[in-house]
């Protein structure tokens, strides 16, 4: 009975909120150490840097020694703060590990990070970055600068004359041999870019704990720990260790568009734009400040501002349960002017990502019928968990805040009916993507190994597309004529957006479109996109969400094209001739 009443005082249950009469204990292994002459310290979690903080903090953490309550630290340090704040910001300390009994234990040979990210690590990076700085401390740090520089802008050159063909690779279907190359320089250079990391802060002077791989939004991808960055005092230094990844990338891809240019083989040429195009694409993301990339670290590095997201994040949850729920004004976490709305940009832009991989993820393999379809709802699937995960947790905390219990109620009532009845009376545009095939004079559409889930009707608007691995661009229009299902055979750009010579695919021949568009240069396969018109919100998602992907199979009591061509052909000229 003693040891539970400790161990309530102590606070040691991490889950429960702490109250006034708990005494929490600075954890064992947690230590302080000074951080240059700005005044602040680093907390750090057996040897590793967890948080930086204040004088005031060091003295308030140092002062939790387990026998004296919160009431009373509360007014020796922080007075003139209502008592509810104080104990939310002892509890984030509990949360990052700081106070014993913590539920965050120190990260470790394999880590989860919410929403998406499981890190499997080595602990041995000191000593591996070690060695592969002895190789490269030779070379002077302003002549790698230099060098790369000069790569980067003549790259940049390079890829200017080169415009239209960087168009004409990202929007047309890619060779399989180029793909396997490309896919495989970029792991390895997923490597070399944290690689850089790790060599960037040990040669400033810091110490890479752990390095490993990861799953990254279910991507699988390198890492490596720099956290020890922010014990580098130079903000220029702790900006360098953050940029000199994604500065990997953009050397390769200059690299990759100067090689382009003197190279005629056109093979060569399509393999190294598409890299070239890759990369760019990788540093793109890569520098977007609202999620946890290079580029976030590098703004927080020159702001030096650190826990900057998780700061804003809070400053933007508590707007967010004042103006919808009536809570309390809450200090701000970042005291500046753009910490909420950078704190909403940081909660939407990792949806955003998501949202948009998965829906390019979807198109691309849109004519591949149910087995691929199963991929892409499960994808689905674990993103609308994790979004529903999140809200509720926020949720949660937002009624803990102290928010009236009927309003809360009542606000999430209103907001839970109003997306019910605007889902059922709102219309929105719906559509189908499948794959096409022109045959003679005629503009067949397909769909792999299974019947469309949908009904396509007569007369409905068709936009065809370039089948691109990045990029679809509207190369004619039609309108739908219907036929009876059929199986054939097809080239895999047909459905897919990769070439594979000498390969063919079963496919199902669903519909013919007659062109109402003269294009200039229509392609022997694409992407067609058929209007199915408008829908109510959930009966969009249910067709282009679930159906549209999970497409029926049945194509195995299907006559073969070859053997009804001919009177399609007879019906759709008859067709003609009638007008």
């Amino acid at each position: 009975m003693f040891a539970a009443d400790l161990l309530r005082r102590r606070g040691r249950r991490a889950g429960a909120p702490l109250r006034a009469a708990d005494c929490p204990l600075l954890a064992t292994e947690v230590a302080f150490v000074p951080h240059g002459d700005d005044g602040n310290w680093i907390a750090m979690r057996q040897g590793v840097p967890s948080a930086r903080v204040s004088r005031a903090v060091v003295e308030l953490l140092t002062a939790m020694d387990g026998r004296t309550p919160l009431d009373r630290l509360h007014g020796r340090f922080a007075a003139s703060q209502p008592l509810d704040e104080f104990l939310r910001l002892v509890q984030r300390f509990r949360a990052t590990g700081l106070l014993d009994g913590s539920a965050t234990p120190p990260p470790g040979r394999w880590t989860y990070r919410a929403p998406l990210t499981v890190q499997f690590a080595t602990l041995r990076a000191p000593a591996l970055f070690g060695r592969l700085h002895g190789l490269v401390a030779s070379l002077p740090p302003r002549l790698i600068v230099m060098t790369a520089a000069a790569l980067v802008a003549l790259g940049g050159v390079a890829a200017v004359l080169q415009l239209a063909d960087i168009a004409a690779a990202a929007s047309s279907p890619v060779p399989l041999p180029s793909l396997v190359i490309v896919i495989g320089t970029l792991g390895l250079l997923t490597l070399l870019h944290e690689t850089a990391h790790g060599l960037a802060l040990t040669r400033f002077g810091g110490s890479p704990r752990r390095a490993g791989i990861m799953l990254l939004y279910l991507t699988p991808a390198f890492f490596v720990d720099v956290t020890d960055g922010w014990r580098l005092s130079a903000r220029r230094h702790r900006v360098g260790v953050a940029l000199a990844g994604p500065a990997v990338h953009a050397v390769v891809g200059a690299g990759a568009c100067l090689a382009a240019l003197v190279l005629p083989q056109r093979p060569i040429r399509l393999t190294l734009l598409l890299l070239a195009v890759a990369c760019g694409v990788i540093i793109a993301v890569n520098l977007i400040p609202f999620v946890r990339f290079d580029g976030y670290l590098a703004l927080m590095s020159a702001l030096d501002e650190p826990n900057l997201r998780n700061r804003t994040i809070r400053d933007a949850a508590a707007w967010t349960a004042r103006v919808l729920f009536g809570g309390r004004r809450a200090s701000r976490s970042l005291d500046r002017w753009w910490s909420v709305p950078f704190g909403l940009a940081s909660v939407a832009a990792p949806v955003m990502l998501v949202l948009f991989a998965l829906a390019r993820a979807a198109r691309a393999l849109a004519a591949g019928g149910p087995a691929l379809g199963v991929l892409v709802v499960a994808g689905e699937g674990a993103i609308a968990l994790v979004a529903l995960h999140l809200v509720v947790r926020w949720l949660y905390r937002v009624h803990r805040s102290g928010v009236s219990t009927l309003r809360f109620v009542s606000v999430i009532a209103v907001a839970l009916g109003t997306a019910a009845l605007a889902g059922v009376v709102v219309p929105v545009p719906s559509s189908i993507a499948l794959g096409f095939s022109v045959r003679g004079d005629r503009v067949v559409l397909l769909q792999a190994g299974s019947r469309p889930a949908v009904d396509l009707p007569e007369g409905a608007q068709v936009t065809l597309l370039s089948n691109g691995f990045l990029v679809n661009d509207e190369i004619g229009r039609g309108t739908l004529r219907t036929r009876p299902p059929t199986r054939t055979t097809v080239a895999p750009d047909a459905l897919f957006p990769v070439t594979v010579d000498g390969v063919a695919l079963s496919a199902v021949a669903v519909a013919d479109v007659k062109l109402t568009s003269s294009p200039t240069h229509l392609p022997l396969t694409g992407q067609a996109r058929v209007d199915l018109g408008s829908r109510s919100v959930w009966q969009a998602l249910w067709t282009d969400a679930v159906l549209a992907p999970l497409s029926a199979p049945g194509d195995a009591h299907l006559p073969d094209e070859k053997r009804h061509g001919e009177n399609q052909q007879d019906d759709t000229e008859k067709r003609d001739a009638h007008g």
